[in-house]
């Protein structure tokens, strides 16, 4: 299958606003346009940095407000079960999907990127069972990770890999599996770390990843806050209503040893497939937790706090994904979360399917971009 995107070759001075400017279309677009067609390397962030080229649209003078009648019989219908569900149906599914997320606090900000393959084993009673396998060593900033503190943390993590997890029939994560194997490989990995590493870190490591393993329910806790794995299985498939389009809550692991926050969104589902053939979602919405900024900040559960004039908490939640239209399961996504307390925290997870990526999307003669 062969598309043909125009390229922008970039300036120097450009950014995702001006380039935008110039072509007439929202940022928004030109960034999804974009890493929805380029190779992992290329993803766009919050800017342009290294990009030399941007995947552009065919119609850059003007964007539709409105679409036409005759395009829209062309278009190909998202199939739906009652009151516009969608179905899940991962069977034999195999991604190799590129990550990376942003952390930001107020002016400090890091990124991770790593790699990561996605495999359907088998179905078990009402859920899916999926294989987990990372894939190679993950950067820290554009580079990858060198110190002792980082690998340390990476080789005592080996031990979770091959992780198989459990997804119900919604797409939505249920818990980890086949914990029993844990404690078999940790001896096996402590004894390899052992013969490079030595000193009161490893053994600070070593407890973390013990305390870690003592049994299922503290694995899974600890898997919970994995932000790619909780955008990837968030549920996608549930009924969207006759408009298309339904509230929800959501709950993101934006703070550490919380109960989660959560956020009302509203979830919309395009009912035709887009340009590419992928059902095209979206989840947009705000803080809506009954805790005030106060019992956040000292790391409340719950809400104790009855007086409406506590300050509350503000956030935002906002996600699109593409899904595969037989399949369901995302071909990419891109979440932020954000909370604000004393300072204001912001999660970015962005994540592509690189499965048929491995030869470069756009050749650079013809600019034709290959899937």
């Amino acid at each position: 299958m062969h598309f043909t995107w125009p390229t922008y070759s970039v300036k120097k001075g450009d950014t995702l606003e001006s380039v935008a400017k110039e072509l007439g279309i929202r940022v928004e677009t030109l960034k999804w346009h974009h890493n929805n067609y380029c190779t992992y390397e290329n993803l766009l962030n919050h800017d342009i940095t290294h990009q030399k080229e941007l995947i552009i649209p065919n119609d850059t003078e003007k964007e539709q407000t409105s679409i036409n009648s005759n395009i829209l019989q062309k278009q190909k219908n998202v199939n739906f079960s009652s009151n516009n569900g969608l179905f899940y149906n991962p069977i034999n599914t195999f991604c190799k999907y590129g990550i990376m997320i942003t952390i930001k606090e107020e002016e400090e900000e890091n990124e991770i990127k790593y790699e990561t393959t996605i495999k359907w084993v088998q179905k078990f009673e009402n859920c899916h069972i999926f294989e987990i396998n990372p894939v190679g060593k993950p950067f820290v900033n554009q580079e990858e990770i060198n110190n002792i503190a980082d690998t340390l943390a990476y080789e005592t993590a080996k031990v979770l890999y091959p992780m198989h997890l459990m997804v119900d029939e919604k797409g939505n994560w249920e818990q980890v599996a086949k914990c029993t194997v844990y404690p078999k490989r940790w001896k096996i990995i402590k004894n390899n770390i052992l013969q490079n590493f030595e000193g009161n870190m490893v053994a600070e490591y070593f407890q973390e990843i013990e305390n870690i393993l003592e049994n299922p329910e503290r694995i899974n806790t600890y898997m919970l806050d994995d932000y790619f794995l909780r955008t990837l299985f968030l549920g996608y498939c549930f009924e969207y209503g006759k408009e298309f389009q339904t509230e929800k809550k959501i709950t993101f692991p934006i703070l550490n040893n919380y109960t989660e926050p959560s956020y009302k969104v509203q979830a919309a589902i395009n009912p035709y497939l887009n340009e590419s053939n992928f059902i095209h979602i979206t989840y947009e919405g705000i803080l809506h937790d009954p805790r005030t900024k106060n019992e956040f900040i000292n790391e409340q559960h719950y809400s104790f706090i009855q007086n409406e004039e506590e300050e509350k908490a503000s956030g935002h939640f906002f996600l699109k994904a593409f899904l595969d239209p037989n399949t369901a399961v995302p071909d990419s996504i891109y979440l932020e979360c954000s909370i604000s307390l004393n300072k204001t925290k912001k999660i970015t997870v962005l994540i592509s399917d690189i499965s048929n990526k491995e030869i470069p999307y756009v050749h650079k003669i013809s600019n034709l971009l290959v899937d």
